[in-house]
């Protein structure tokens, strides 16, 4: 599966031997910055994969808002209606929509979806969708475990660069740039220069992953999808990258040391990695360097990209004396083209056709994507038809054959009655909910402090009771021993952090919050989470779109705390400056960002100020929103009571903050 950033990138797409495409429009896509394609040229695009026997699937893989769901229905509609074959999907507000908009649309869910776990692969295939793509980050083992137990088909990235941070929960471009990643318009600060302790350099660039030396244990777990990364690449590359898997998908042989270099030439990042796959981390996974010598390639390397795609079709032919001949085409897959000739064959004056020079001219498919595999030829003795009538025929069979396997893509759509957009009523009473990330920040706070209190699972095991305040916020990368231990706790009230917690607590009986990192962004989103008990919404959504939520579940937002910016399954701070020598990364400007240890050796980003809506509660109020959270990371325990205070008497705590995004959104 090949990226197609524009027109000339899918065409070398299509020619280094894609099995399918994916691409993005002008609109609702998380790569905005590449060419993409309008509705004219989309059209054109999917024909043309079509032609081909290439799929065409169609990335809608940003957060939408209420807004823009009348927009995106029609969307919806017209690129159902044009056949193509799959929308990539993050948001489930999109997924309903196009549920009810276009229900013959198969739906793949992006890698931006989060999906770490069999739970969370079989969550998506209840929902409908045929495909999911998972974490760029698992290692083999983890993609073998959910390709044998989701039971739906799954994709995987073998090639092309690697965000830091879990797709999805990057927060960094949002929140000091104002460009936000999940909204499809990622300033990629993760290539910029950082420090960290002494170390200073592209800290948080990882290398290019390559897995063509692994593609026999891809297929033996059974993946069903490869996908190549490249939406923002050049036909160039495209065409290379495409080209030099195909050949080895192709062929079970070694990979050649010449074409394993162009790999690394074609586009260099500090050399190519196969770390996460592998279960390697470490230092050896980032470039420390800028990219050098983007499509720099060699004649040999060019010409990789002339894959044959012809459909193979049979011929047959009626050629009958007084009456008009008849050609008609057929592929594989049954459909079928006919051309009739305007005039009945005459009796041939002089020299008749022959069977031979009427098979030379019906042969002549080379300007269509047609090859033919066998024909038959009912030819009457003695008649006679002109050269360009046969040619004609031949054109109008092969044009008719086109259409109908055009048309087989094609769908019909739902009209749908777009909705009136509704808004919250104003709360009257505000709850709170504690987070901490330490039992140590509870030094100072007493239960009347707040209605509920959030607790990580590693620090609720040191807890010796819990109230009906108490709720555990699962790992956002669980494993299997986290659930081990939740079950050991006995306790009910859970935050989910991720897809695939949802249904496993459901079957334990939880009473289930969900965390902002689901990006809950719409009210069709929210309201598909109904059956929780109340929904925190995501971080990125201002005063005036939270109020356009409207649910029936309470929602929650986080009114103050540092947020985290990035989730990193390679630890950045060990693998520049060492574990004991850094507790932060400090950029260009001299910001800096607190990194948080999590367990697995894995980062978690802070941003450098702290969201403060203490001074401001009137206006949530006025959104709409019923619990307030506020969640400390590197707050003392002091600090955490004083900020509580504040939040009692509607004061701020300290000068140096942000307001989020609540006034300005994304």
């Amino acid at each position: 599966m090949a990226p197609a950033g524009s027109k000339e990138a899918l065409i070398a797409a299509v020619k280094g031997g894609a099995d399918a495409v994916y691409a993005g429009g002008r609109q609702f896509s998380a790569r905005a910055s590449a060419a993409n394609f309008n509705n004219e040229e989309l059209k054109w695009a999917v024909d043309y994969c079509h032609l081909r026997g290439v799929k065409f699937y169609l990335t809608i893989n940003t957060l939408i808002s209420d807004k823009e769901l009348a927009d995106l229905s029609d969307y919806i509609s017209f690129v159902s209606e044009i056949g193509v074959d799959a929308i990539i999907v993050q948001d489930l507000g999109v997924a309903m929509l196009a549920r009810e908009v276009a229900p013959e649309l198969s739906l793949h869910a992006s890698t931006q979806a989060t999906v770490i776990d069999a739970q969370g692969a079989k969550y998506f295939k209840n929902l409908g969708f045929s495909r999911v793509v998972v974490a760029r980050e698992l290692p083999k083992d983890k993609i073998a475990k959910i390709v044998a137990s989701s039971g739906t088909q799954v994709e995987m990235f073998v090639h092309g660069a690697i965000c830091l941070c879990y797709s999805g929960q990057c927060l960094m471009s949002s929140f000091i740039g104002g460009r936000s990643g999940n909204r499809g318009k990622c300033a990629q600060p993760c290539r910029l220069p950082y420090k960290a302790g002494d170390k200073e350099g592209f800290l948080l660039s990882p290398k290019d992953m390559c897995l063509i030396n692994y593609l026999k244990d891809i297929k033996n777990i059974g993946v069903s999808s490869l996908k190549i990364e490249g939406r923002m690449k050049g036909p160039e590359y495209v065409g290379t990258v495409v080209g030099i898997y195909r050949k080895y998908l192709d062929n079970d042989i070694t990979v050649s040391r010449e074409d394993y270099q162009s790999l690394e030439r074609i586009f260099y990042r500090g050399g190519l990695t196969d770390g996460y796959f592998t279960g390697k981390k470490g230092k050896e996974m980032f470039c420390h360097t800028k990219p050098d010598n983007p499509y720099k390639l060699q004649s040999k390397e060019q010409s990789l990209y002339d894959f044959e795609r012809k459909i193979s079709v049979g011929i047959t032919c009626q050629a009958q004396l007084g009456k008009p001949l008849k050609v008609i085409i057929t592929d594989s897959s049954g459909h079928m083209g006919q051309g009739k000739g305007e005039k009945p064959a005459q009796p041939a004056i002089n020299k008749p056709l022959t069977k031979e020079r009427l098979e030379q001219q019906l042969l002549k498919l080379g300007d269509t994507t047609f090859k033919c595999e066998s024909i038959e030829i009912d030819l009457d003795d003695g008649i006679s038809l002109p050269i360009s009538e046969i040619n004609a025929v031949r054109r109008s069979a092969a044009s008719a054959l086109e259409q109908s396997i055009l048309q087989g893509h094609r769908r019909k759509t739902v009209l749908y009655e777009k909705e009136a957009l509704k808004k919250r009523k104003p709360s009257k009473h505000l709850e709170t909910a504690i987070q901490v990330s330490s039992l140590d920040q509870l030094e100072f706070l007493n239960p009347d402090d707040y209605d509920y209190l959030y607790l990580p699972l590693d620090e609720a095991v040191k807890l010796k009771g819990f109230t009906p305040k108490t709720y555990v916020v699962m790992p956002l990368i669980s494993e299997d021993e986290d659930w081990e231990v939740l079950k050991k706790l006995g306790i009910k009230n859970v935050v989910a952090t991720n897809i695939g917690q949802i249904q496993r607590l459901g079957d334990m009986g939880c009473n289930i919050v969900l965390d902002f990192t689901l990006n809950i962004f719409n009210h069709r989103s929210a309201n598909h989470f109904s059956f929780t008990q109340r929904n925190t919404l995501s971080v990125e959504l201002s005063l005036p779109q939270i109020k356009g939520i409207d649910s029936q579940t309470p929602v929650e937002v986080v009114a103050y705390g540092r947020i985290p910016l990035m989730i990193t399954e390679n630890c950045l701070i060990k693998s520049s400056a060492g574990c004991k020598n850094a507790n932060a990364i400090t950029d260009r400007t001299g910001t800096k960002f607190p990194a948080v240890c999590l367990k697995n050796c894995r980062n978690q980003i802070l941003n450098s100020k702290p969201v403060v809506m203490s001074d401001k509660l009137d206006d949530i109020k006025q959104s709409g929103a019923d619990v307030i959270r506020l969640m400390f990371t590197v707050e003392t325990p002091k600090q955490c009571k004083e900020i509580v205070e504040c939040y009692k008497k509607g004061i701020k705590p300290f000068k140096n903050f942000t307001r989020g995004k609540f006034y300005k959104g994304v």
